[in-house]
């Protein structure tokens, strides 16, 4: 397994590795690459345990890295789950999908968890079946096509709608308080959000647990972010402020 470390997306390998190990932390952190830029899993945060990687693997993803985590007999008190908009809208429908999601978890251990959803659209991708081919596996090699999903889709997809409430489902049975926390989002989209939260969500089943990611926007001046107008120039500068007030309470 050594080319885990070295293959694209070898976040997601070590976030697989560490959701399966003991631990003692009683916090975890679960996100998108905004949220690995300030809480990377290769870093220890006291009591908090990052499982954070990338939004290219989907909130399915993310679901199984929780079950992970829960299955090797830990329990936490929070979940802190950390999204760019980009995290929430992910569908299984990008360039991305064979690479980071199809590679690492597609495989017998994961699709028991898998809903119809799920296998539609992986159903869509090319080459599916070759994923975890050693040759296709341990290269960063993936079928050049596009987004497999001609619709618009809501801000949050099918997919993260159905696996949230599933996040929902285990912190009823588990005991553990769930917190979604948007990324630091640059200032020119602050309008753009705003109608998303009137258009979409102050009326949905996931009002109440979705209320305080869009109450509590970190708003940035464009400046701050890379030229993907999503990654900072500098994470470091704003790591506290999400200790601060989430995280360290």
């Amino acid at each position: 397994n050594r080319y885990e470390k070295f293959v694209a997306g070898s976040e997601t390998y070590t976030a697989i590795r560490k959701s399966k190990q003991n631990s003692s932390h009683v916090n975890l952190i679960l996100g998108d690459s905004e949220c690995y830029q300030l809480f990377p899993n290769t870093k220890d945060f006291d009591s908090t345990l990052s499982l954070a990687c990338n939004q290219a693997i989907g909130m399915v993803g993310h679901y199984l890295l929780l079950l992970n985590y829960l299955n090797a007999n830990n329990e936490i008190n929070n979940l802190y789950m950390i999204f760019g908009p980009e995290g929430l809208s992910n569908n299984l429908d990008q360039i991305y999908t064979f690479h980071y999601f199809l590679k690492p978890f597609y495989k017998d251990e994961y699709k028991p968890y898998f809903t119809e959803l799920v296998n539609k659209q992986i159903s869509k991708i090319p080459y599916r079946k070759l994923c975890r081919e050693p040759y296709i596996m341990t290269s960063n090699w993936a079928p050049k096509l596009s987004s497999t999903n001609n619709v618009d889709l809501s801000f949050i997809s099918p997919i993260t709608n159905q696996y949230l409430h599933k996040i929902l489902q285990l912190s009823e049975e588990k005991n553990f308080k769930l917190h979604i926390i948007s990324a630091p989002i640059k200032l020119s989209r602050a309008r753009e959000l705003e109608k998303i939260y009137k258009d979409e969500i102050i009326n949905s089943d996931l009002h109440q647990v979705m209320n305080s990611y869009f109450e509590n926007i970190l708003y940035l001046p464009d400046t701050c972010f890379l030229d993907d107008g999503v990654h900072l120039r500098n994470p470091e500068n704003f790591v506290n402020y999400y200790r601060n007030n989430w995280i360290d309470q």
